[in-house]
């Protein structure tokens, strides 16, 4: 009897607490899905960071130049994203002018990457050599904050931009060669730029133009035309001097000879005397 009293007792209290539903520490689906909007809203960037580490991540190329490249494009992609949610946030206006001018410049540089990429096998393990850099890039974005959005972008955009630098000499030491040489080269010394434009602008000083792309400051400001050469004036050669055509000899007059008439009349004493 007491036996039946047990499993009774057992039976009930089974069927309470699977009435009561699951236990509190595991949380529910609607728990879930509300705390991806609070995460928004804590950082408004972190859905554009994580779709950028997820597509760089995701890409990979045929060769060391190769899959710089085809991560990059998803790297400035990331940066373009970030630019178009900080516009949306009433930024500053120093910041609101890096984040259009970014979005301009890291769209051309998207363009010109893309024609360099190849097709082939995908080399995996040299997509390899850029994940610690990518890692270390995404976890200090992740990171950094600030006081207000405005901060806050300059802060994630130093750390994406120091990234950029960090793959490139990635690319650099391990043989990258050829147009793509040439691009990584480019692209690292305009992400050094935009490291020191961030941090100064940290610092609270305004935005540094020099930044810029470069071909852009040359349509602005053409090269000056090159000063004419001074032409020096033809030496005249010195020409041979004309001969000079001889005197004419005048020969001298003869001696005046005396007149028969003047011989005639002188006295013989006259003559002899040389007088006459």
């Amino acid at each position: 009897m007491l036996k039946t009293r047990h499993v009774l007792f057992t039976l009930v209290a089974t069927a309470a607490l699977a009435a009561c539903g699951a236990p509190s520490d595991q949380p529910s689906d609607d728990a879930t899905s509300a705390a991806a909007p609070a995460e928004a809203a804590a950082d408004p960037y972190a859905e554009s960071e994580k779709r950028m580490d997820d597509a760089m991540t995701a890409a990979v190329g045929t060769d060391v130049g190769d899959n710089w490249a085809r991560k990059m494009i998803a790297h400035h992609q990331g940066a373009i994203d970030m630019s178009q949610v900080v516009l949306k946030l009433d930024p500053s206006p120093d910041v609101a002018e890096m984040a259009r001018m970014t979005i301009d410049k890291q769209g051309k540089e998207i363009e010109a990457i893309r024609k360099l990429l190849k097709d082939g096998v995908p080399d995996q393990k040299a997509a390899e050599l850029y994940r610690p850099v990518m890692t270390d890039m995404h976890q200090k974005m992740m990171a950094a904050s600030g006081a207000d959005s405005s901060e806050t972008f300059l802060r994630k955009m130093l750390e994406h931009h120091k990234g950029a630098v960090a793959m490139s000499d990635v690319a650099l030491r391990n043989g990258v060669s050829g147009a793509v040489r040439t691009r990584v080269q480019a692209t690292r010394a305009d992400q050094v730029k935009e490291v020191a434009m961030v941090e100064a602008m940290l610092r609270g000083e305004t935005m540094d133009h020099s930044a810029e792309p470069a071909a852009k400051a040359s349509v602005a400001s053409p090269a000056p035309a090159p000063k004419p050469t001074p032409v020096a004036a033809p030496v005249a050669k010195p020409t041979k001097a004309a001969k000079v055509a001889p005197k004419a000899t005048v020969a001298p007059a003869p001696a005046a000879q005396p007149s028969p008439s003047a011989t005639a009349s002188c006295s013989p004493e006259h003559h002899a005397m040389g007088h006459c």
